[in-house]
């Protein structure tokens, strides 16, 4: 709408200028009055539209304007029209900050967890780039431009974290000049490594963290999640983020520490994936390095029957039968916005554990020396009513095992795994050992047996071996050998005084399938001879 000098329209001042109250010309909208009004370019048009009143009773009504003629105001207004008959709130103005922050505020149907991890997105990833934009006219070319956004973003990230890295070097040779240099110049040395020092501090301290294909994936996850809500609220016509394709992200399969990737990463430091796994005889030696550690059961415990390190650290000794050898994993502890929180697992994560008897034996042994802890502390005791706890009786941080375990392993001078490794390596012992993969799953809490199958489908080497000589004594073959275990190692204690040597049996050719068998006719004929001369008795 045009803007000009104002002039009386009607009455008997018709034609005059209007005047304010200091004598000037006032300037306003001129409406229908403005004299370039029938000039055919001239001006927008609007529309007006009266809707439905709302629940409340309210009065609804559109008055939206700027169009360039009046087809394309005729056609808006159509369309508006059509979108508030088919139940959507178009009379509503909202943009997509706006309606995320409501959506999260009433997401009651997930995990507290989740519920943190949807707000970051939004607050990180999703509001700096289409925050602005009002809900109804966001569009999928609007989410591609997001993730384009923050792809530029990441490539700034990089480029400022290896400037950091030369900064660092740069310091480290500063330092060496200044230790290794001449008493005459070693203030002036000093004074550069000094201020090297103070720019890496500075640089370090601007440093982030780059956005990586995971967290993209999760990213629209979370938005596509927010959309389909608004679609099935009719708020919305469509979820555009289910339409934006971003690169497939692989979960990283475990890999088993190998003695040649062992070799390797000695040599050259480089670990072969981001889930490694020990194999049974580094775990051994874990095991026994940490036999006397304070938390030597706990480690225990996770390594051998799984259980995550929030599970752990919330488990009571009310969960815990030591008559059945069972653990009943029934609640967790959580570590978000900075602060521990206690919650119920999900509903496929409460179950039931068997324990192994090393892992009973460790469970009674810490009752026995909590009891004694309480007793030293005296007024001083927690109690907390938890399996595993410090001096005083308070449970452990999440965070806290995680850092323990890290440097326990460097200490061992062992090949590295994450505290998570032991709950994949525990899957991995359960499948050698023989469990199937529907008690795996039952065994780590997981909603499905495919996540199980996906994850921890490699089996250790000791295992595929046994599999693969298994499968080759099934095929019989001519003059191929019986195959035999090895016999157990016996110590000089357990060694007879004498031993007779075993009369050798002969083997018929056909391998193992045909020795059953001719042992299995040899005894059928015995038994057949035998009820032959009880009739002729």
């Amino acid at each position: 709408m045009c803007k000009g000098p104002l002039v009386h329209r009607r009455g008997k001042d018709k034609g005059k200028p209007v005047l304010d109250k200091d004598g000037k010309q006032r300037v306003g909208y001129l409406g229908t009055g403005c004299p370039n009004l029938a000039k055919r370019d001239h001006g927008s048009w609007s529309f007006y539209l009266e809707l439905s009143a709302g629940p409340d009773g309210a009065r609804s009504r559109m008055r939206p304007g700027g169009f360039r003629t009046q087809r394309e105001a005729a056609k808006e207004c159509k369309r508006v029209w059509e979108e508030h008959e088919a139940g959507l709130d178009v009379g509503v103005r909202e943009t997509v900050a706006e309606y995320l922050q409501r959506w999260i505020d009433s997401k009651s149907d997930v995990a507290f967890t989740t519920t943190d991890k949807y707000r970051e997105h939004i607050e990180l990833h999703i509001d700096p780039y289409i925050g602005h934009l009002d809900r109804k006219k966001l569009r999928k070319s609007h989410i591609v431009e997001m993730f384009a956004a923050i792809n530029d973003r990441n490539t700034t990230i990089q480029v400022h974290r290896e400037y950091v890295t030369l900064l660092t070097a740069d310091c480290e040779v500063k330092r060496k000049a200044w230790r290794e240099g001449a008493k005459a110049d070693r203030a002036v040395l000093r004074a550069s490594w000094h201020e090297a020092r103070e720019l890496l501090a500075v640089e370090r301290k601007k440093m982030q963290r780059i956005t990586g294909p995971t967290t993209l994936v999760r990213i629209r996850a979370t938005l596509s999640s927010a959309l389909q809500d608004a679609v099935r609220a009719e708020e919305i016509k469509k979820n555009w983020a289910h339409l934006v394709r971003l690169p497939k992200v692989k979960a990283p399969k475990p890999l088993l520490w190998t003695p040649a990737r062992v070799a390797h990463w000695r040599a050259t430091g480089e670990i072969p994936s981001k889930v490694m796994v020990w194999t049974p005889q580094l775990l051994g030696q874990f095991l026994d390095h940490y036999i006397d550690d304070e938390l030597g059961d706990l480690w225990h415990f996770m390594a051998m029957r799984g259980p995550r390190r929030g599970e752990t650290c919330a488990l009571p000794w009310t969960e815990v039968d030591l008559d059945e050898m069972q653990v009943t994993i029934s609640q967790q502890v959580v570590y978000v916005a900075k602060q521990l929180f206690g919650t119920t697992p999900k509903a496929d994560s409460e179950r039931i554990i068997d324990l192994d008897s090393e892992s009973a034996r460790l469970f009674a042994d810490r009752r026995e020396r909590q009891a004694a802890q309480r007793e030293k502390a005296g007024a001083a005791w927690t109690e907390s009513g938890l399996v595993f706890t410090q001096e005083n009786g308070k449970g452990y941080h999440p965070d806290y095992l995680t850092k323990r375990f890290k440097k326990l392993i460097e200490d061992a001078d062992l090949p590295p795994i994450t505290l998570h490794g032991l709950r994949h390596g525990a899957a991995c012992l359960a499948h050698a050992g023989g469990a199937e993969m529907k008690d795996i799953s039952d065994q780590l809490g997981h909603s499905g047996i495919q996540i199980t199958m996906d994850t921890y489908t490699n089996v250790l080497a000791e295992a595929k071996r046994a599999q693969a000589e298994a499968a080759l004594n099934i095929v019989p073959r001519a003059g191929r050998p019986v195959p035999t275990p090895p016999a157990p190692e016996q110590t000089p204690a357990e060694v007879p005084a004498q031993q007779e040597t075993p009369t050798p049996v002969p083997v018929p050719a056909g391998g193992a399938r045909l020795t059953a068998l001719h042992r299995a006719r040899e005894k059928k004929a015995a038994q057949a001879a035998k009820a032959k001369d009880r009739v002729t008795i």
